[in-house]
């Protein structure tokens, strides 16, 4: 499994990004690909980081992990930097999306029930392609929240700011093995019949929208997330994403 951080590839764009922008053209429509949700919903997206500098790719010096406003370039103002930072995203998300799907199909091997998609996707949504904080300090790439007994968690920002996500996770791999598990243990037995794709994520919320699976939670039952319950729901964020970027191959 591969590590993906924005160190090693943000030392080799800081010296290459001249000639990668001589040679790829991008404007805000190119882009528009590799868009995911005008309001993201991965833990910590909202964070505070003040006094952050930055390198010549517009990405922190500090850290390897990003925020929803440093995601959207938001903080650079430059034209120059901010070119090299779309040249860098766009490697990034490409280079992510190729192990991830690879990564995903290994792993549906022993949970067969379980579309490589659905992984991705989820993968995506929840850690900002692997970039957030929960994912790059807890290899947490799901959102699994800490119900354990010891101080193995990290507290990030989400449904409240005190929200505790465990981060015991020793791999990448690790945090997929456990999504799996996850999955198997609480939301496979939702789904009646064959598993697909459409099943499972109705599994996820309890239903096929938000009204559904607000009638769902109503009844005592769990979601996956509480972005199910509102907006254009969970289900069809992932949708989109799978969608977006040929996920379902």
């Amino acid at each position: 499994m591969v590590k993906f951080s924005t160190g090693a590839q943000a030392q080799k764009l800081g010296i290459l990004s001249v000639f990668i922008i001589l040679v790829i053209s991008l404007s805000s429509s190119d882009l528009k690909q590799f868009k995911t949700d005008k309001k993201p919903i991965w833990a910590g997206h909202t964070e505070p980081t003040p006094d952050t500098e930055y390198n010549l790719s517009g990405l922190p010096k500090n850290r390897l992990w990003l925020t929803g406003r440093e995601w959207k370039g938001k903080h650079i103002k430059n034209l120059i930097t901010k070119s090299r930072f779309k040249a860098w995203k766009k490697i990034h998300i490409e280079t992510f999306i190729k192990f991830f799907t690879q990564a995903a199909r290994e792993e549906a091997k022993v949970y067969k029930d379980i579309p490589p998609a659905l992984y991705v996707a989820q993968a995506i949504l929840e850690s900002n392609f692997a970039l957030s904080r929960l994912a790059v300090t807890g290899n947490n790439l799901y959102g699994h929240k800490y119900h354990g007994k010891t101080d193995n968690f990290l507290v990030v920002n989400d449904d409240s700011p005190t929200d505790k996500f465990e981060s015991g996770f020793k791999s990448q791999w690790h945090s997929i093995r456990s999504h799996s598990k996850l999955l198997m243990n609480r939301y496979r037995k939702r789904i009646k019949g064959t598993p697909t794709l459409d099943k499972w994520l109705s599994a996820l919320c309890g239903g096929k929208n938000v009204a559904q699976s607000k009638r769902w939670r109503k009844k005592g039952g769990t979601v996956y997330a509480t972005s199910c319950l509102c907006g254009t729901g969970y289900g069809q964020k992932l949708k989109r994403i799978i969608k977006s970027y040929n996920l379902d191959n």
